[in-house]
């Protein structure tokens, strides 16, 4: 009988070991993919995680997870970045440092490198913000950006 229960113990474990990460302990794709499915855009996002990290955001210290997509159409400036910070002492740090990255793609805009006008509302309401151990930057419409943040608070219980 003992025997039965240990082999019943073992495999019980197993299976929970091959489980994707729940919604009570999401990664940072999972936080991507929810603001994702709250602010659709017409040809969806691509992820650009790993260019995006080396090109723009390689200042950013104590980072083990991060997800970031932008807009598959080149005339549509939507992003989404999503960064796991695993020391509480680095979100600051790391917050001003994506708040350096939306200046910089604003006033690229402003200085006339990006041409579509009709995105520049979303460089106005782009926006960082914590979640628990998380750190979100998006670059959406007002009512997406609201939609992002409540969408990861939600998820994460932390509303």
């Amino acid at each position: 009988m003992k025997a039965i229960i240990r082999s019943l113990f073992v495999l019980l474990l197993a299976l929970l070991l091959c489980l994707p990460l729940s919604a009570a302990n999401p990664d940072a794709k999972m936080l991507s993919e929810t603001i994702q499915k709250a602010c659709p855009v017409q040809f969806g996002y691509v992820d650009n995680s790993h260019a995006y990290m080396s090109n723009h955001f390689a200042e950013l210290r104590g980072i083990d997870d991060f997800h970031i997509v932008t807009c598959a159409d080149s005339t549509n400036f939507s992003e989404i970045g999503v960064f796991h910070v695993k020391d509480a002492k680095l979100i600051s740090q790391n917050q001003k440092l994506l708040k350096k990255y939306l200046l910089k793609i604003k006033q690229n805009f402003e200085n006339g490198v990006v041409y579509n006008v009709e995105e520049y509302p979303k460089f106005e309401n782009a926006k960082v913000f914590s979640a628990g151990e998380y750190l979100v930057y998006v670059v959406l419409d007002k009512a997406c950006a609201q939609k992002a943040e409540k969408a990861v608070r939600d998820l994460l219980g932390k509303a």
